[in-house]
């Protein structure tokens, strides 16, 4: 397995000690590879977020053979349209001047798609240098933009431009089979045989262990980002009496669901990595959403340590996206709104998806799937 001559580059704003999903999957990911390639990291500054605080029992730990190569970045309001935009236009400008800099020829490329422009920068260098460039999809643009809300001006050339970088990578890793559904389409006008693999996110089964529910009232759990896809004012205007929503996290549609003052939803505000595992014991169900129109887009990766708390899931979104396949295929909650809140059906439920989780969904089994693919 061990290909020490060889370079394997992660290319990813995102990074620890930063401490959102995509920094921690990335950065477990740069580790494993370790075992097989000299990895470096070419990546945005340490903290995405500079009014967030550092986790202090972050216990998360970079091999310290692998060699890290930062961007700096600019202290921008990202939950505003302009200051994302020119977040963007900033980093993905400051990154490929480091992969001029120090990316070769042969050497090998695993990136993630954000931040977006930075896909068509990476396509088009590949062909004069000629690495190879595996792509990480955690999010595919410009067809998100549509059910964020966000009016796209000349959305077609943009998907034409995409839809190209897009089919001019090696591979195409996508995060379920909705998802790959998607990238079919998006790149069969250009390179119809791209290789494209389903690897899913992964469940912190060691550090995220079930506990026993409540004997009180129902309580429905978000905990994540709190955005413009996720719908979350539908959950909150469709509650039922017995019920109480609790909400952790923080994001752009935070004022506005708090600002509906309903007497029964409650907001805990963001939370540390390190705190999930009490986080997700202190619900009966916890809700996974995604708006209509995300078919393909995204795959949320909170469902996963959902499933390893052995709590059930509440799927509200497309049909046949990969967590309402997932849902319905194993069990382990409900597609959609349920009639009845038994105590006794949920715990069974909860069990259930643990077992999920430890048998297809640990970590160790989807970072040895990510080694068999570069």
């Amino acid at each position: 397995m061990e290909n020490k001559n060889k370079i394997l580059w992660i290319v990813t704003e995102l990074f620890p000690p930063d401490e959102t999903s995509t920094s921690y999957i990335l950065g477990e990911i740069a580790n494993k590879y370790v075992e097989k390639y000299v990895v470096k990291v070419i990546c945005g500054p340490e903290i995405y977020d500079k009014h967030k605080k550092l986790d202090e029992n972050n216990n998360f730990r970079l091999d310290p053979s692998i060699e890290v190569f930062r961007a700096n970045g600019e202290d921008l309001d990202k939950n505003t349209t302009k200051g994302k935009t020119l977040s963007f236009v900033l980093m993905s400008s400051r990154m490929i001047k480091l992969v001029k800099q120090h990316i070769k020829k042969d050497d090998k490329v695993l990136m993630v798609t954000n931040p977006a422009p930075l896909v068509v920068l990476m396509s088009r260098l590949k062909k004069k240098v000629g690495f190879e460039l595996n792509i990480l999809v955690h999010d595919v643009f410009p067809e998100n933009t549509k059910p964020a809300g966000l009016k796209l001006p000349m959305y077609g050339l943009f998907k034409h431009v995409f839809d190209k970088a897009y089919s001019g990578a090696d591979q195409l890793i996508a995060l379920g089979r909705d998802m790959k559904d998607v990238l079919e389409q998006k790149v069969k006008k250009y390179n119809p045989n791209l290789k494209i693999s389903i690897v899913e996110n992964w469940a912190d089964i060691d550090g995220i262990k079930p506990q026993p529910f409540s004997e009180d009232k129902i309580i429905l759990q978000y905990a994540g980002n709190i955005g413009r896809v996720q719908g979350l004012d539908k959950v909150i205007n469709n509650l039922p009496e017995n019920v109480e929503f609790h909400l952790y996290g923080t994001g752009f549609m935070e004022k506005t669901l708090k600002a509906m003052n309903h007497p029964r939803v409650i907001f805990h505000g963001p939370y540390f990595r390190s705190q999930q595992n009490d986080v997700l014991a202190a619900c009966d169900v916890a809700v996974v959403t995604l708006q209509e129109g995300m078919y393909g887009l995204g795959v949320p990766s909170k469902t996963y340590n959902i499933l390893a708390s052995g709590r059930p899931v509440m799927y509200l979104g497309p049909v046949n996206s990969e967590i309402d396949l997932l849902v319905r295929e194993e069990g382990i909650g409900f597609c959609g709104w349920p009639e009845t809140w038994n105590k006794e059906d949920l715990a069974t439920m909860g069990k259930k998806a643990r077992e999920v989780a430890v048998r297809d969904y640990s970590e160790e089994t989807i970072l040895n799937k990510f080694l068999k693919e570069i």
